[in-house]
């Protein structure tokens, strides 16, 4: 199923979630860890990937798309859709999980001083 979505008027075809994409992103500034904590920055290189367009191309869309009164609804709900169905990216959001998880786990309990 491809998934687009439409920014100022004009139609983009989401980029699935591959090995590739995310080292895009990366190139970008953003990391798996990013995603959650920078969602704004997030969806700029993510658009920037599916307008072929650099960042400061993107950042200057996606602002005037806002100010015209669109909203990033349609374009955050393709890339939620191609995280869901890339194996790829499934996979790595579970082992960054789990990383973090066993990570809390083998940190030291900071005590109350009294």
């Amino acid at each position: 199923m491809m998934r687009t979505f439409n920014i100022n008027g004009r139609l983009y075809k989401a980029a699935p979630f591959t090995f590739n994409t995310l080292a895009d992103l990366e190139d970008f500034g953003i990391s798996l860890e990013d995603m959650r904590k920078k969602p704004m920055a997030t969806i700029r290189a993510y658009f920037a990937l599916c307008a072929g367009g650099d960042a400061e191309y993107a950042g200057r869309e996606l602002e005037a798309h806002m100010i015209a009164g669109g909203n990033l609804e349609s374009i955050s709900n393709a890339m939620a859709g191609e995280m869901e169905d890339s194996d790829f990216f499934r996979h790595l959001a579970t082992k960054s999980n789990e990383n973090s998880e066993e990570g809390e786990e083998t940190q030291p309990k900071k005590t109350k001083k009294k």
